[in-house]
């Protein structure tokens, strides 16, 4: 009788241990025209074209695209719907980020 019951707390102990195979959520989609740069992770290294902007554009979920030059005056608002790509002196995406 001992032997049984500790048997069955035993297997109650490793039952409750296992991990069952839940389906996994799938992920929620982003807001509509809301920015997302972290999917645009293979434009960083490319050379700048109106392809690429719209690839890019694409990609986030944004509903514009600014193209930032070096040296070029830029203005500092947030605006959750806007993907920055960010060029090198030889128009190459060196940075892409929301704002």
């Amino acid at each position: 009788m001992i032997r049984t019951v500790a048997a069955l707390s035993l297997l109650a102990a490793l039952a409750a241990c296992t991990t069952t195979n839940l389906p996994v959520q799938p992920a929620l989609p982003t807001d509509p025209g809301i920015c997302n740069a972290d999917r645009v992770g293979p434009i960083p290294g490319h050379h700048i074209s109106p392809e690429l902007e719209q690839r890019a554009q694409q990609l986030s979920g944004a509903q514009e695209v600014r193209v930032l030059r070096p040296g070029q005056a830029i203005t500092r608002e947030y605006r959750s719907e806007r993907l920055n790509l960010q060029l090198n002196s030889f128009d190459v995406v060196v940075r892409a980020y929301c704002g």
